[in-house]
This record gives C-alpha cells, sequence and structure tokens, in this order.
C-alpha cells in the first residue's frame, strides 16, 4: 500500500484566510498548537494529525476534489475568516482552551460545521450549546458524549471515531515486528517470551521546542508535526505484526488497517465507549488473560457507514447553507400571527380584566388557537370549560369539556363563551341569546358579540 490511501495530509495550502474564491470548499482541522506565554517547549499527541487524515481519506472517497479541501486551524473557529467552508469537526473538546487561550465555539459565521466523530468533556456555555443546536444533529465519538448532548436537549448519536474509516492494509512479509507504543510497564512481563524479546517501544507523544513570536507554533512546525505523525502511522502499517498500545489513536486506525492490536490501560474513560465493540479493553487486573495472537479488525460495512453518515451529514449542511441563501432578504414588513390573535384584538375588555369565559367547538385546531390567543392577551382571564356535541374528557390544563345540554347547569351567566365552530353558531344563538349569557361568533377574524 502506498502513501497516500491512508489520506495523508497534502503540503499545507494556502490558509483558508488567504484565498478568495466563490466555490464552496471542504474543510479538515489543522492543529497549529498553542503555546504558553513563557514556554515555547510541549508535549504534542500524534493522535490529532491522525483524525486530520481521516477526515481527507472520507472527504476524498465522497468525491470532493483535491483544490477544493481546505485546511482550517482548530484552536480558531469561533475567530476564523476565511473563505466559506463546509468543516468536518472531529476530535476532542476538553479544558485545553484555559491554557492556551483559544476558541472553538461557536464557530465562525464563515464555517458550516459538520459535527461527526466528536468527543465532548467540560461545562459548554448557552453560546456554545446554541452552535451545537443550530447545527445538529451531532455524530459522536462515544456513548459518552452521547449521553452528555442529549441530556442538555441535542440530537445526538454514536458514530464512533473517524479514524475506523482507514483502509485495510496489504499483507507482506516485511509486517514482522512487534510495537509496544505507549505501552502500561507492567504489560511486557504477561508477553511471550518470543514477542517480548525484539519489541519496538515507539511513542505517541512528541515534544516540540517552538521558535515562533506567537503564541502558535509555525506553519512549518505544525507540517513536521502532521508529517511525523503519518511517518509513525506508516511505520505500523507497513512493519507491524502486533501493536501493543494504551492510546486510542493507535488501536483504532491499527484495527482499521487490520493490524493485530492488544490495547491495554490502567483505566479507560469516557473516550473509549465504543472501541469496546471491535476490541477488547485489558485493565490490570486482566493483563493475564490477553490474547497476544488476537485476530481483530474492523469490518468494511462499518468504514461504509460511517463514510456514508459523513456523506449524508455533509450534504444536509449544504443544503442548509443554499436554502439559507435562497430565503435570505427580500422580507416584507409584515406583521404575522393566528386569525384568532387578530380577532382577540377586537374584543372589547381591556387586557388586565378579569373574567371567566368557555370555548365551544373543541373538535378544531380553532379552539387550540384561541385559547392560546387569550392567555396572551388577556393574563387575567380563566377558561372554565370547554363545549362540544362530540367530545367528553379534558381540554388543556385541566378544563372540563362539557355537553351543550349541560350549559344552564355547569356555567354562570357572567362567563363569556366563544363559539369557533361555525356549525354550532345556529344552536347557539338558539340556545343562549335572550337568555343572560354573554357569547361570541369567530368565524376567521370576523367576532360576532351578544
Amino acid at each position: 500500500m502506498q502513501p497516500g490511501a491512508l489520506g495523508d495530509v497534502p503540503e499545507r495550502k494556502k490558509s483558508a484566510s488567504d484565498r478568495k474564491g466563490r466555490k464552496m470548499k471542504y474543510g479538515y482541522l489543522y492543529y497549529r498548537k498553542g503555546l504558553l506565554e513563557h514556554k515555547k517547549e510541549r508535549p504534542m499527541n500524534l493522535g490529532d494529525p491522525i483524525q486530520s487524515m481521516a477526515v481527507l481519506g472520507i472527504l476524498r472517497k465522497i468525491g470532493i476534489q483535491e483544490e477544493d479541501i481546505i485546511p482550517v486551524d482548530r484552536y480558531d473557529l469561533a475567530v476564523y475568516k476565511g473563505e466559506k467552508v463546509i468543516l468536518i469537526v472531529n476530535g476532542i473538546e476538553m479544558y485545553e482552551h484555559y491554557a492556551y487561550h483559544t476558541r472553538f465555539l461557536p464557530v465562525s459565521e464563515n464555517i458550516i460545521p459538520v459535527f461527526v466523530g466528536i468527543h465532548l468533556h467540560r461545562e459548554l456555555t448557552e453560546e456554545e450549546l446554541a452552535s451545537f443546536r443550530e447545527h445538529q444533529p451531532v455524530g459522536c465519538r462515544d456513548e459518552f458524549t452521547v449521553s452528555f448532548l442529549r441530556e442538555k436537549g441535542i440530537d445526538a448519536f454514536l458514530t464512533g471515531c473517524l479514524t475506523l474509516t482507514f483502509p485495510r492494509r496489504q499483507e507482506t512479509a516485511a509486517q514482522n515486528k512487534v510495537f509496544l507504543v505507549d505501552c502500561p510497564e507492567t504489560v511486557p512481563q504477561y508477553m511471550p517470551e518470543e514477542l517480548a524479546k525484539d519489541a519496538v517501544c515507539l511513542s505517541q507523544i512528541i515534544r516540540i521546542k517552538s521558535e515562533s513570536e506567537s503564541c502558535r507554533l509555525t506553519d512549518g512546525e505544525t507540517d513536521y508535526y502532521l508529517k511525523t505523525a503519518e511517518k509513525q502511522l506508516y511505520r505500523l502499517r507497513d512493519e507491524a505484526a502486533l501493536v501493543v498500545t494504551s492510546r486510542l489513536h493507535v488501536a483504532t486506525p491499527c484495527a482499521a488497517m487490520g493490524i493485530p492490536v492488544v490495547l491495554v490501560k490502567e483505566v479507560f474513560d469516557g473516550r473509549f465507549r465504543f472501541i469496546d465493540r471491535f476490541l477488547p479493553l485489558y485493565t490490570p487486573e486482566k493483563y493475564g488473560q490477553i490474547d497476544w495472537r488476537p485476530n481483530l479488525c474492523i469490518g468494511e460495512e462499518v468504514k461504509e457507514e460511517i463514510v456514508s453518515v459523513c456523506r449524508c451529514l455533509i450534504g444536509l449542511a449544504a443544503g442548509r447553507e443554499r436554502l439559507k441563501n435562497i430565503y435570505r432578504g427580500g422580507k416584507q414588513d409584515i406583521f404575522f400571527r393566528t386569525e384568532e390573535e387578530e380577532a382577540v384584538c377586537s374584543l372589547p375588555m381591556k387586557p388586565e380584566e378579569e373574567f371567566a369565559y368557555a370555548i365551544w367547538g373543541v373538535c378544531m385546531p380553532n379552539s387550540y388557537l384561541l385559547y392560546e390567543a387569550m392567555r396572551k392577551k388577556y393574563v387575567n382571564a380563566r377558561m372554565v370549560c370547554a363545549i362540544d356535541t362530540w367530545a367528553e374528557g379534558i381540554f388543556k390544563d385541566s378544563v372540563p369539556i362539557i355537553s351543550p345540554e349541560d350549559i344552564e347547569k355547569r356555567l354562570g351567566k357572567e362567563t363569556l363563551i366563544f363559539v369557533v365552530a361555525p356549525a354550532a353558531h345556529e344552536a347557539a344563538v338558539k340556545r343562549l341569546e335572550g337568555r343572560g349569557y354573554r357569547f361570541a361568533l369567530m368565524k376567521g377574524v370576523e367576532v360576532r358579540m351578544f
């Protein structure tokens, strides 16, 4: 398998803020990491750019042309000023912004976000929640995030991590090494000797000493970060017979590529609440039970479904944007309200007045619209019952429904009766007129008071 098949990150194009053009662009997250003001060296996890590679692979699979794909700085989504872009927003959002002064949400108006494969673990502001609500549904990496967002009233569903979509590797004789990637120190003692003796130790964490004059890595340093991630992932793809790791973004892409993986960790947090469907999760008390010859991989149907969901969500985002542009502007200066609201405005009572009323004709939706209009304008008015020949039981807010035959027994003469069903007008006039009842016949915006 040649480099490129994994969705490798291209040489950095002009940043999205440097480009001009009207054709819709599609973006992936570009991890230009933040730096502390007085500390220009920091550790960085290669899992972040590996997720960029996964998104690039998905965009290519769904037919996005290379010239239409652009990088968008992960840490400036809220202040992005570049050209309009549909952006797959994946990865993890926790508390990094407190240390590195970055802003993730709400996204800039020039970004149309497609939230898919995202993990969240921090309190969100109302502005941030509003951004999720505006662009839901949200595809979540793990069940922890699904529950977190659903509790806040956001439509969320489980997708798993987008690194599950990496293509299966071609098997070769060169794939004969055992790699320990950030493996807990006690694990090798449980390994068969033939596996442990020549195992290669790697880390997913690298340190970069930055020469940047700002609070971010330079573009060159960021490109080095991306290419280092590519190089390590390619090495595992091309040389590994077995990978033993505590890192999620080693385990998922390796399993997707068909590399035997053992996932070991002192404790597994909510980020891993999807990968347990595909791999055993080994904590210290289970190290003695590890299967050192795992025959596990991610099925092609899983990859196809994730790519299909991404295609649908991108299509939905593009369609929403087109409709937004269609309906932008051209609005007429009209005050929109229901006929019932208009009719209520013509009633002779004062808005603060206290009175009892009833509605005749609850089988029609007009009765409910009238009830809403009355509650809005006459806050001190009280609906005492509903009247209908055919319905019985409860109307709204525990208001009873009575038969027209029971009006004399149940209603006082001071109750104002609104007759909203035109078919009941004649019967209402016969029953109520001349007997001291106040009533109103309603049809559309027309109100005839008696």
